[in-house]
């Protein structure tokens, strides 16, 4: 019983080795193999005629609202910059001015005036 089994295995096994498959890789069938055709042009993708000039305009107003886009923010962030470099100065010149107004003792007014020292002088005569 081993042995049918052994026989029937190595049977098979010749009986599909030696089948003849055609191969198109074969040197005899090289001719009837169609050719094969690369295509290594290099393209530019935005060359001339490459492109329609409707996808160009979209492609060329994309660009140019991000440039707008990102120049604004620039802008904006430069003029926040500068509101917020104004209000530090105000907020120092307002604390200096507390400063000198809290170091400076309060002047009360004389009652006299210079018209009625006049008088007094007057009448001291």
């Amino acid at each position: 019983m081993r042995n049918l089994g052994f026989f029937t295995f190595i049977a098979v096994g010749f009986l599909s080795c030696t089948q003849n498959t055609p191969v198109s890789n074969h040197p005899e069938n090289l001719e009837t193999a169609p050719p094969i055709t690369y295509d290594t042009t290099a393209i530019d993708s935005f060359g001339p005629g490459a492109t329609s000039a409707s996808v160009l305009a979209k492609i060329n107003a994309v660009a140019i609202q991000r440039e707008k886009d990102s120049l604004a923010a620039i802008a904006k962030i430069a003029q926040e910059k500068l509101e917020k470099e104004k209000l530090e100065k105000e907020k120092a010149a307002q604390k200096e001015k507390e400063k000198s107004e809290q170091n400076k003792p309060e002047e009360q007014p004389t009652a006299e005036t210079p018209a009625t020292n006049l008088q007094e002088n007057h009448r001291n005569l």
